[in-house]
């Protein structure tokens, strides 16, 4: 994808002025690149999916999933409560899939899949615990 059209993608998005797309460009090359390959990035949904749930006070259950589409998280399509002590653990885990996205390379090909929620768990000081099982599917 050429400037002039990720210069038109980022415009819709945030409306960037002309003077801060000129600091973009040459002072965020990782982001510039991510818009580079959006249409990629567009073909993936990256699922969360509760596979251990134990004591969870947001009620989060095994089998449901959370959805996030272009790195932004998507409460509609999501069919698990969305808890922070949940989601915070999961950013590194949709980077590392962004980034291999963008990369060409396979977003499922990781070697860690599966994301635990901050709650400690009742064995340390906490109460609950929930384990996510993350991957990319088609769009």
């Amino acid at each position: 994808m050429g400037e002039d059209q990720v210069r038109d993608i980022v415009k819709q998005i945030v409306d960037i002025t002309d003077e801060d797309w000129e600091t973009f460009k040459t002072g965020s090359p990782g982001v510039y690149k991510f818009f580079t390959q959006i249409e990629q990035v567009g073909k993936h949904r990256i699922v969360a999916e509760v596979i251990e749930s134990h004591y969870c006070a947001a009620g989060l259950k095994k089998g449901q999933k959370i959805v996030i589409e272009g790195g932004a998280l998507i409460p509609e399509k999501s069919t698990a409560p969305l808890c922070m002590r949940a989601i915070g653990p999961l950013t590194g885990f949709v980077n590392t899939i962004l980034e291999k996205i963008v990369d060409g390379q396979d977003p499922n090909d990781r070697v860690f899949k599966v994301a635990e929620c901050l709650d400690p768990g009742l064995e340390a000081g906490g109460l609950g615990k929930v384990k996510f099982a993350v991957r990319t599917e088609p769009m």
